[in-house]
């Protein structure tokens, strides 16, 4: 194979690849052998290799008089269609015989070449030389085919060249080439060649090789009935096409981009003028078979092929320059493409919409409009045009951030046209492209004479004939002098060919090469095509050197310079230069080659990155401030709510009044874990959720969530089984509300996703960790719902969302909480069988001394109390048959309770006593609700309190009565002077107010609050929603407290209310009563519903509110543990009851 690079069939030895390295694969592969390529200089030498058999075979050559002689062929693999790439579409008016022809030395095109009766053929024996010498412009024609075009061709955009079909040029068969005494190698090769024919018909056709298959060309054009392929664009769509009043044509860089297409292809095409009809009805009815620039969210109609996306639109924002006191935007969609984004903008600010660029411009100029959304490249050649805008760019918010992107589009019967598009496409650069688009630069709207533009313009013609004139006399000398060199081409020596094509062919980046006098010789393809489309205005003289080029070889190596600003695309670009001295490997000579680098991007993203971060910075700012507006105004009713509803209950009689009443809580519960979900879910977004680690018992904190979510399992007809591990852990260090939030998180998604089945809970906690997993026989999940299982504001099932309601940050939140207190979770699922969802999160045991107590344990498992019991005593656990049927779950906690509550009793040091607070709260709150809730529950505490409804009146009422106040709550979010405000007020008068105490009252449980307390000196913070032991924990280190006052007035308080002489017969009367009520709950064989409700009947006539309290919550229960837990303290209760009256009635005999 020739060693050197035969673009675009062979990639060189050193890089195997092209058509026929994939075929040779593919018969080596049928033959089973392995292919092994030797390289060699020119054709001549491979055909000696072949006949001394220093090479099996060979490929790319045809058949003529002189090869048969000497060698034989296979079968035909492939044919190509031969054209005549022609340099300059002008010199198509002279006979062939007039053109100068180039071809390589020995091959068959030379031989056509003479055929068409040419004489004036210069022949080179390297491949890489031909398309040199063409683009040199030292030759006029030379023989190719449709996928060799590209590399003839110099400069895309403005070449003159053309592809020509000649009628005497046919097709050639290509085949493997063997020597001809080798019948049997030949042989072989044909077997394989029919053997792997479906192989090499896919490597044919696939990528551009099917651009070279002159059958697909012909039976496209048998499909389409028509030589030319017929297409439209809607008018009115500058810069993809427009008609400019100038030449009077239909412009624009769709027809651009169709006629590189037909330089590089045999593609023919025929404008059809649009009129005002709906081009895709045109294209639905025939009238034409191509779309050549939709926009693809356009494309509606599923009877449409679409090609890839080959470009875009931007847009941007513009604003006025003059003042303006009210905002008015406008769009301009002049082929009413944006109908979609329009609607989405309307919905944040009202807009106009125009069709017409003078109009909008002319608009925004008079005041008419004071913002305008455009495509960018209208404002960027608006701005280039004129040296004082009107208007200036600025940055879009984010609902006007979108881009349009372009497709071609076909009928749906058009497959091959569609797939012969796309394979045109995908060898047209995105370069190419920009370079169309940077011709259309044309839009100019100007209001009056401008003498300074008129005066330019003069210029700029001047300017332009001298380029003109001079690039003439330039070009002609280049021609002369390289026509002169072209007999000696052939004598160049591989090194000199390699320097050449690594220099102009293989460097990516801009190279300049000059010599010790500086003088530009040599320039890459990429340096043209960016520097070509450069006229600067200080460009005056022409026969100096490109400014741009002397301001590159200006700077130090290795530095980076801004090109400056002019009428050029490199201006006010960036660019790395490095300079370094080369060696001409035969005379020499010594050379400066210059690489430029285009840094504009990473300096571009160097900028977007300082602007991302300020706007982050705004937006965590933002975020900030509306969570604490959304947790202050949602949290506040949610909390006033609960509060009233907690002090309601304990005033109510009617048992439907207390249904009710549980319902409404239960209701303003779910919306306040709704509210505390979409928050959460924000904190963890700006990562302000931060995590509670605290002592508490594990099983008063998970047992209620699993006790309540049984018996809405077993209301839905489901199994629910708990397998509690039991283990030495009671008491550890965790963020109790967080894992109740995850534990609650599984099982509500287990029970609404279930219909029929059970739900399996999993525990086990050890000395360092908890292990929860909930498995259900639910619906289940495929692979894609599990992938997406976590992400927020998705469901699997969008129609658990319309049963059950939710907002799909379940398990979101639940990954994150776990993740933030390094734990791990994962799920697995099947479809239709239910899904497993197992956690572990860390914690930190704490040592609980556990005393063991005589308890009844006659109604729990004998097996679990005795696996607890040794637990916890740090026993080994007794082995137990695997197969022992449970009835019941059991739940740790009631076993524990039962021995705490036998323990207390038997203690005699235990204090039996509640404690009251004393000393006067100053209250300021806003909120009559609140203040309402406030004064009910600082009632109930036995504290002395005054209230005002704004910061200034606190701060008045302690400047007068500052001896008399003990402690300060303050709502945070009040007008005028809020909270904090009025703390530090108080602080920084301590000369007046001393150590006063300062407790903030809020609903917006954030970072951001804490922050605030802690600077303005806040001594705590009462988040709402709040209960009253949670109240009476904030204030009781600041008030004091009267020992044991709670319980004698609840216990004894009802006797006092009588006269002396009735008192002792009262005592008497009530500790009989409770002896007999303490007696027949200990019966198994008395109904306990009846008992306990004739208690909490006594109980509220003689206002004992906690007997009340706990017969209230036994009638409420449907827990059977939780009863007899329950039943158990009101025997407790009793006691105490029985013994105070006792000790009272002993003290008065």
């Amino acid at each position: 194979m020739p060693a050197e690079k035969w673009a675009p069939y062979w990639g060189g030895v050193k890089n195997p690849s092209g058509l026929y390295h994939s075929l040779l694969s593919t018969i080596a592969e049928s033959l089973g052998i392995k292919i092994v390529y030797r390289g060699y200089e020119s054709f001549d030498d491979i055909f000696i290799a072949l006949e001394k058999k220093q090479i099996d075979t060979t490929i790319g050559f045809v058949r003529n008089k002189k090869r048969i002689q000497n060698f034989s062929f296979t079968d035909p693999i492939f044919s190509l269609k031969k054209v005549i790439w022609l340099r300059d579409k002008a010199l198509r008016k002279q006979p062939l015989s007039k053109w100068e022809w180039v071809c390589i030395e020995g091959g068959l095109d030379c031989d056509i070449i003479k055929g068409l009766g040419a004489t004036k053929i210069t022949t080179s024996d390297k491949i890489g030389i031909v398309a040199q010498i063409i683009k040199q412009g030292a030759a006029d024609a030379a023989l190719t085919t449709i996928i060799e075009v590209e590399q003839y061709i110099n400069d895309p955009i403005h070449s003159k060249g053309k592809l020509i079909l000649n009628k005497n040029i046919g097709t050639v068969d290509i085949g493997l080439m063997v020597a001809k005494d080798r019948p049997h190698l030949k042989e072989k090769l044909n077997d394989a060649i029919r053997t792997s024919q479906l192989a090499i018909k896919g490597a044919k056709l696939s990528n551009i090789h099917l651009l070279n298959e002159s059958t697909q060309w012909q039976l496209l054009q048998n499909q389409q009935k028509s030589k030319t392929i017929r297409y439209t664009i809607a008018a009115k769509a500058y810069p993809l096409s427009y008609y400019d009043p100038n030449t009077q044509r239909v412009e624009g860089y769709i027809h651009d981009l169709l006629d590189l297409f037909e330089k590089k292809t045999l593609f023919a095409f025929e404008y059809i003028p649009a009129n005002g009809r709906d081009v895709e009805q045109m294209l639905a009815e025939g009238i034409v078979d191509l779309l050549p620039g939709h926009y693809t969210h356009k494309i509606g109609n599923s009877d449409l092929l679409t090609t890839q996306a080959f470009t875009s639109t931007d847009y941007g924002l513009v604003e006025t320059t003059e003042k303006y006191s009210k905002r008015k935007l406008a769009v301009l969609d002049p082929t009413r493409v944006l109908c979609r984004y329009i609607e989405s903008i309307r919905l944040y600010e009202p807009l106009t919409v125009y069709t017409n660029t003078s109009e909008l411009l002319d608009a925004l100029n008079s005041g008419k409009v004071t913002h305008a959304l455009i495509d960018q490249t209208i404002i960027d050649n608006y701005i280039d045009h004129h040296n004082k805008p009107f208007f200036r760019t600025i940055e879009k918010p984010k609902y006007m951030d979108f881009t349009t992107p372009l497709t071609m589009v076909v009928r749906k019967d058009s497959q091959l046209l569609h797939n012969m598009l796309s394979r045109t496409l995908s060898i047209t650069t995105a370069t190419e492209i920009n370079a169309l688009k940077s011709l259309h630069n044309k839009l100019i709207v100007n209001y009056g004479y401008d003498k300074d533009t008129v005066n330019s313009y003069v210029v700029w013609i001047v300017v332009v004939s001298s380029v003109v004139v001079l690039g003439a006399v330039i070009l002609f000398y280049m021609l002369s002098k390289l026509l002169k060199r072209t007999q000696r081409i052939n004598r160049l020596s591989q090194n000199e060919v390699n320097w050449l094509s690594t220099l102009l062919d293989n460097m990516p980046n801009m190279i300049v090469i000059t010599n010790v006098n500086h003088e530009v010789i040599f320039t890459n393809s990429a340096y043209i095509s960016q520097v070509q489309q450069c006229v600067c205005e200080t460009n005056k003289d022409r026969n100096k050197t490109c400014p741009f080029i002397v301001a590159a070889l200006k700077q130090q190596s290795s530095s980076v310079f801004q090109f400056p600003n002019c009428e050029c695309v490199l201006s006010k670009r960036y660019f790395h230069i490095r300079h370094q001295t080369i060696t001409h490997p035969d005379h020499g000579s010594k050379h400066h080659m210059t690489v430029i680098d285009d840094i504009s991007e990473d300096k571009q993203k160097e900028d977007d990155l300082q602007m991302s971060n300020q706007r982050a910075i705004k937006t965590v700012s933002a975020r900030n401030e509306f969570l604490a507006v959304v947790s202050h105004e949602l949290r506040t009713p949610i909390a006033a709510m609960l509060g009233l509803m907690e002090l309601l209950q304990f005033n109510l009689r009617n048992q439907q009044d207390i249904e009710l009443l549980k319902n409404a809580i239960q209701s303003a519960q779910r919306l306040k874990s709704q509210v505390n979900e979409i928050l959460d879910f924000s904190k963890i977004e700006a990562s302000q959720l931060q995590i509670d680690i605290r002592c508490h018992n594990i099983y008063s904190e998970l047992c209620p969530t699993l006790r309540s979510y049984e018996t809405a399992a077993q209301l839905k007809g489901l199994k629910f089984v708990l397998n509690w591990v039991p283990s030495e852990v009671i008491r550890a260090e965790f963020d109790a509300l967080r894992i109740d939030q995850i534990l609650g998180n599984l099982l509500s998604n287990a029970l609404k996703f279930t219909d029929t089945g059970s739900i399996e809970v999993f525990i086990h906690a050890t000395t360092s960790d908890l292990t929860i997993s909930v498995q259900d026989s639910g619906c289940g999940m495929n692979e894609q719902q599990i992938s997406s299982v976590f992400e927020p504001f998705i469901q699997a099932d969008k129609g658990i969302s319309r049963r059950y309601g939710g907002t799909g940050l379940g398990m979101s939140i639940s990954k994150n909480l776990i993740e933030l207190m390094g734990g791990t979770i994962d799920v697995s699922s099947t479809q239709s069988k239910g899904t497993l969802v197992s956690c572990t999160i860390p914690l930190v045991m704490v040592d609980t001394p556990f005393h063991v107590a005589q308890v009844n344990t006659s109604n729990m498992s004998s097996s679990h109390v005795q696996d607890w019991l040794a637990a916890w005593q740090h026993q080994p656990l007794i082995a137990h048959n695997k197969d022992r049927h449970i009835q019941e779950n059991f739940y740790p906690d009631k076993l524990y309770d039962l021995h705490q509550i036998e323990a207390a009793k038997q203690g005699e040091t235990q204090s039996l006593t509640i404690d009251k607070l004393t000393g006067k709260v100053l209250v300021a709150d806003d909120d009559r609700i609140n203040q309402m809730l406030l004064h009910k529950q600082l009632t109930l505490l036995g504290v002395d309190f005054h209230i005002v409804e704004s910061g200034q009146e606190a701060y008045d009422y302690l400047v007068e009565h500052k001896n008399d106040i003990s402690l300060v709550l303050t709502d945070c979010h009040m007008p005028n002077i809020d909270g904090f405000q009025l703390t530090q007020s108080i602080k920084s008068h301590d000369q007046i107010f001393g150590l006063l105490p300062v407790i903030g009252c809020t609903a917006e449980d954030s970072r951001v609050v804490a922050e605030k307390a802690h600077n303005c000196g806040m001594n705590n913070v009462l988040y709402k929603p709040y209960s009253l032991e949670d109240l009476r924990q904030v204030l009781s280190p600041y008030l004091s407290e009267e020992q044991s006052v709670a319980l004698q007035d609840e216990h004894l308080d009802w006797l006092f209310a009588h006269p002396d002489n009735e008192q002792l017969e009262m005592a008497s009367v009530v500790l009989q009563s409770f002896n007999q009520e303490v007696q027949s709950l200990n019966d198994p064989s008395c109904d306990d519903e009846s008992i306990i409700h004739r208690i909490k009947g006594s109980s509220s006539l003689l206002n004992m509110m906690t007997l009340t309290a706990l017969s209230k919550k036994h009638e409420q229960s449907q827990d059977k543990d939780q009863k007899n837990l329950i039943k158990q303290s009101i025997i407790f209760e009793l006691s105490a009851v029985q013994d105070k009256i006792t000790l009272w009635l002993s003290e008065r005999q």
